[in-house]
């Protein structure tokens, strides 16, 4: 009904073990606050260069590219505008109509002459243009194909130019910007127009190697980790100077943001880095440069760098002077602790030798000042202490319920009137026991034991005397009934139960002992179902406990007060007893006194 127990917890035990020492221990508060103050400012500017750093070197890529690729975009324009030049230029040349228009095959040498202008014609434009793949010519009335690649010159019927490059011949040019093909070309065709009629008899085709393009590429690729690629306008790579470099960007997923981009804008900043870009060609063909986001980073490792270097040689140098001066500081501090835990294991011969004249070296003085005043005193009051004890003790063991010896004895002359000679017998037994345990000379201290023992018959008398109208319950955990105990400690408390809540009590009385060990502290509960103590008593009767500044009363029968006064003489103020009631619901007291065994008082 009043239970008090304690359960370790985990923050209990870091509180324990870790934080509790921490914060008793001067020289590593000073350490942590040296390494805190150097640490925590160094931590907030490294993160604050890194970003700084980042955003810099952002900055630096960004304005470099930007001009970059705005000279890719019109290098690109300025040579697929020449190679647009090239076919120009051949559709001059006025006998180029008439060859290929000659349908009579009635002369052979003027068909072979015709072949060998051709002929002569393909090469001297193809061997002028370092950069052309195939150059060919297109008779649409002829039906016929002449073409130059590096492996020879070829003639070939066409009898259906659908499929072909010859299909989309018009009045404009016609571009051929495809990916898929493994020799990384584009091709361009013209058609070939008769002045005199404006017929369209035939047209021209360059394939261009995109390596025309690669002196502007290598330009680009001012960091080593990027990567240059040129789209057509469906977002398909058209070339890519590294084939076996498999791009990181799926072009497509960002080509809408590139055609609906701003036009004084240049890139494009996603989770993976940068895109750079440039349209050339009447945004037929897109430059385009990917900038991992590595690259980034590794000038912002840099900087991270440096700043773990700088951080740990300031961590190192803060340790070593945290430690110098916690020592240089709480060196004699820590010698007047040790001495204090001299004098709480009693030993007053302690002795500060000290030259100081600071603060510090005043404390010890003053310290050795008072241990040797302390020792004077406790000579002088412990002789007078022990009597005080003794006579308070002699009081308590004479103060002995006379009513209750002279209702025992009168319970043994009814017995014996009914001749119950057994019960007698046990009765005068459990009284002989308890006078013998009283007036035995065993010192203040008992064992725990030994007092349930005494309770134990004091109870049976009792229960003999109401006729079994009492319910008792003892319970002693294992192992804690080695430890000691104030004489005479329980019974009052006991008997208090009795007298003050049973008597009036109708109905079943029922009383339970508790007695466990709790941490470093024995615990023991006395539980009553009398009729408990009305609240103004009770406060009270707390405040007389709390305040045993009070004389020692001996006037009466032995009191609650006498119990806590007696605890609280043995082991200290901090412990004692608490009550806890409620009327008509009963009465619960806490004892509460330091484990300690026979050799350890």
């Amino acid at each position: 009904m009043f239970k008090n127990t304690t359960s370790p917890s985990f923050w209990h035990y870091i509180q324990q073990n870790l934080i509790h020492k921490i914060r008793a221990n001067l020289r590593y508060k000073l350490m942590f606050v040296l390494l805190a103050v150097m640490i925590v400012p160094l931590l907030i500017l490294i993160i604050f260069s890194i970003n700084v750093s980042q955003r810099n070197y952002e900055k630096e890529i960004i304005s470099s590219n930007e001009s970059r690729i705005v000279l890719a975009g019109k290098y690109v324009d300025e040579k697929l505008k020449e190679s647009d030049k090239i076919l120009f230029a051949s559709l001059i040349d006025e006998k180029l109509i008439p060859s290929i228009s000659q349908t009579s095959d009635e002369s052979m040498p003027l068909n072979f002459s015709t072949l060998n202008y051709i002929k002569d014609k393909l090469y001297s434009i193809y061997y002028r243009n370092e950069y052309l793949d195939s150059f060919s010519i297109y008779s649409k009335e002829k039906n016929t194909v002449y073409s130059l690649t590096e492996e020879d010159f070829k003639v070939s019927k066409i009898t259906n130019p659908k499929g072909t490059k010859w299909a989309k011949l018009g009045v404009n040019p016609h571009y051929i910007f495809e990916n898929g093909d493994s020799k990384q070309n584009f091709s361009l065709t013209r058609s070939i127009i008769r002045f005199d009629d404006r017929k369209m008899v035939g047209g021209v085709s360059i394939d261009v190697k995109w390596n025309v393009v690669d002196s502007v590429i290598e330009m680009l690729k001012s960091e080593k980790e990027s990567s240059v690629y040129l789209l057509n306008n469906k977002g398909q790579i058209i070339y890519n100077p590294n084939l076996n470099k498999t791009p990181t960007v799926e072009f497509k997923k960002i080509f809408n943001q590139i055609n609906h981009s701003k036009k004084n804008i240049f890139y494009l900043k996603y989770k993976k880095g940068f895109i750079f870009y440039q349209k050339a060609f009447n945004n037929k063909v897109v430059i385009v440069k990917v900038i991992p986001k590595t690259i980034i980073m590794e000038g912002v490792t840099k900087t991270l760098v440096y700043a773990i270097i700088i951080s740990i040689f300031s961590i190192i140098l803060t340790v070593i002077l945290s430690i110098y001066i916690s020592l240089r500081t709480t060196r004699p501090i820590t010698n007047l602790v040790d001495a204090m835990h001299e004098v709480e294991e009693n030993n007053f011969d302690v002795r500060i030798e000290t030259d100081r004249i600071d603060e510090i070296g005043l404390l010890e003085k003053r310290f050795t000042s008072m241990i040797y005043r302390i020792k004077e005193l406790i000579d002088k009051e412990y002789k007078s202490e022990i009597a005080t004890k003794e006579a308070q003790f002699k009081a308590l063991q004479a103060q002995i319920n006379p009513h209750f010896l002279y209702n025992t004895l009168q319970l043994v002359g009814g017995m014996a009137v009914a001749h119950n000679a057994e019960k007698i017998y046990r009765v005068i037994s459990a009284l002989s026991d308890m006078f013998r345990y009283i007036t035995g000379k065993q010192g203040d201290l008992v064992l725990i034991e030994h007092e349930i023992e005494h309770i134990k018959n004091y109870l049976y008398i009792q229960n003999q005397r109401f006729d079994g109208k009492i319910e008792t319950d003892i319970f002693v955990e294992e192992g804690a009934e080695g430890y000691q105990i104030p004489m005479l400690t329980l019974q009052p408390l006991v008997e208090n139960a009795f007298i003050h809540g049973f008597e009036q009590k109708v109905g079943v009385w029922k009383l339970s002992i508790e007695v466990q060990k709790v941490f470093d502290e024995i615990e023991i509960t006395i539980t009553d179902n009398g009729i408990g103590i009305p609240e103004g008593k009770l406060r009270g009767l707390i405040g007389q406990i709390n305040n045993l500044s009070q004389p020692f009363n001996t006037n009466g029968s032995i009191g609650i007060k006498n119990v806590a006064a007696r605890i609280g003489l043995y082991f200290g103020k901090e412990y004692g007893l608490d009550i806890f009631s409620e009327v008509s619901h009963g009465t619960q007291i806490v004892i509460r006194m330091p484990a300690k065994t026979r050799t350890e008082v």
